[in-house]
C-alpha cells in the first residue's frame, strides 16, 4: 500500500488496523457464506473481527487460542449436554470441566475463556452440528485474516526497519562514548544504553514477523541479512552493559582519565562505522578494518602502560574492562565478515539480470 494513500486515508479515520479488520471480517462471511448458505454466518467475521491483531504472528496465536477453547469447550458441552438439561448446574458443571482442563494444560488466558465463552453456547444451542459449524466457520475466519494480515502491510516497512537498527546501533556507539566517568546513581548514559537496546529488540521483533508476509518475500535475503547484523549488535549491547558495569566499579581517577575516553571513542567508532556501512545506504568514508585495528592498539597499550603502576585489585578490575572491550571488537569483527559473506552471495534476481544483459551484450555484437 502507498505510504501517502495511508496517509490520506488515515486523516479520515481510515486506519490501516481498520482496513484489515473490515476486509477480513467481510471476506469471511462472503466465503462462509458461498459454502454453507445461512446457517451460523456470524462466526467467520466474528473470528476475523477478534484475532486480527498489528503482526501476523500475534493474530496466529490468538487464532490457534480461539480455536482450542472452541474444540475443547464444545467437546465438553456435547458430553454434558447428553445428560443434562440447559440449566444451572449444567452450566456450572461444563464450566468447572473445561475450564478446569484448560487450566490444568496450562493453556493462554485467551483459551480459558474461549472455552467457557463456547461450553455455555454450545450448550445452549445443542445439537450435534453446532460444534461442527462453529470450529469450521471460526477455522475459516482466522485463515482469511490471516492472509489479509499477510497481504496488507505497512508502506515502506523494511526501509524503517533496518532504519531502527541502524539507529540503535548509532546511540550504542554514543551511549559507549558516554560511559566515561559513569557513576551507578547516573542515569543518562544509562537511559541511552536502555533505549539502543529497545530499539535494537523492536527491529528484531518487527524483522521476525516480516516473514510472514508476502510483500516482503522478494526481499528476503536482504531481511536474513538484517536480521543476522541485528543479531550481532543486540550481543554488543550486552557487551556494553557489562562495560558500564566494569566503569562503575573503578576509582574517579581511572574511570575520568584521558586514556579511558580514548578508548572508549576508538571502540565506539567501530561500532558506528559497522553500522553505517551495513544498514545505511551513506557512504562511509572511514575504513572498519582500519578502526578495529586502531581500537585494538589502543588497548592493549593502556592495559600494558596501567599493569605497571596498578594494585592487583585495581588491575583485576580493569582486566574485566578490557576483555569486554576486546569481546566488542571480536564480534564486530565477526558481523563485518558475516555481512560481507551475505552481501557476496548474489541474489536469484541478480544473476538473471546479468545473464539477461550478457545475452543482450552478445546479441548486439552479432
Amino acid at each position: 500500500m502507498n505510504e501517502g494513500l495511508l496517509d490520506r486515508l488515515e486523516k479520515y479515520g481510515f486506519s490501516l488496523y481498520m482496513i484489515r479488520i473490515t476486509l477480513a471480517a467481510s471476506l469471511s462471511w462472503v466465503a462462509v457464506h458461498s459454502l454453507y448458505g445461512d446457517q451460523y454466518l456470524y462466526f467467520a467475521p466474528l473470528a476475523a473481527i477478534l484475532i486480527t491483531q498489528a503482526s501476523v504472528k500475534a493474530s496466529l496465536e490468538k487464532g490457534i487460542y480461539r480455536l482450542i477453547g472452541i474444540i475443547i469447550g464444545g467437546i465438553v458441552s456435547l458430553i454434558v449436554g447428553q445428560f443434562f438439561d440447559v440449566g444451572a448446574f449444567s452450566i456450572l458443571l461444563i464450566l468447572l470441566i473445561g475450564i478446569g482442563i484448560a487450566t490444568a494444560c496450562r493453556m493462554n488466558i485467551q483459551a480459558v475463556s474461549q472455552v467457557g465463552v463456547t461450553s455455555v453456547l454450545a450448550l445452549t444451542f445443542y445439537h450435534n452440528d453446532y460444534v461442527l459449524w462453529r470450529v469450521a466457520e471460526t477455522f475459516i475466519g482466522v485463515l482469511i485474516a490471516l492472509i489479509i494480515n499477510m497481504i496488507i502491510v505497512p508502506p515502506n516497512r523494511f526501509v524503517k526497519v533496518k532504519a531502527l537498527a541502524l539507529d540503535g546501533s548509532l546511540l550504542l556507539s554514543e551511549a559507549l562514548k558516554g560511559l566515561v566517568g559513569i557513576r551507578q546513581d547516573s542515569s543518562k548514559d544509562n537511559n541511552m544504553l536502555e533505549q539502543a537496546g529497545k530499539l535494537l529488540s523492536a527491529s528484531n521483533q518487527q524483522q521476525k514477523e516480516m516473514f510472514y508476509t508476502i510483500a516482503h518475500y522478494q526481499c528476503r535475503g536482504d531481511l536474513k541479512g538484517l536480521i543476522q547484523a541485528t543479531a550481532h549488535l543486540k550481543t554488543i549491547h550486552s557487551y556494553v552493559k557489562e562495560i558500564s558495569d566494569d566503569i562503575c566499579l573503578l576509582p574517579a581517577h581511572h574511570a575520568n582519565s584521558d586514556w579511558m575516553l580514548e578508548v572508549l571513542e576508538a571502540t565506539a567508532d567501530c561500532i558506528a562505522v559497522y553500522g553505517t556501512k551495513t544498514l545505511s545506504k551513506v557512504e562511509c568514508q572511514r575504513s572498519l578494518t582500519d578502526c578495529l585495528h586502531r581500537a585494538r592498539d589502543l588497548q592493549a597499550a593502556s592495559f600494558s602502560e596501567l599493569q605497571g603502576r596498578c594494585s592487583l585489585s585495581s588491575v583485576r578490575d580493569l582486566g574485566a574492562l578490557f576483555s569486554h572491550l576486546n569481546r566488542v571488537l571480536e564480534e564486530v569483527e565477526r558481523a563485518s565478515s558475516a555481512t560481507y559473506v551475505v552481501a557476496a552471495r548474489p541474489s536469484t534476481a541478480e544473476i538473471t539480470r546479468a545473464i539477461r544483459l550478457i545475452k543482450k551484450g552478445l546479441s548486439q555484437k552479432l
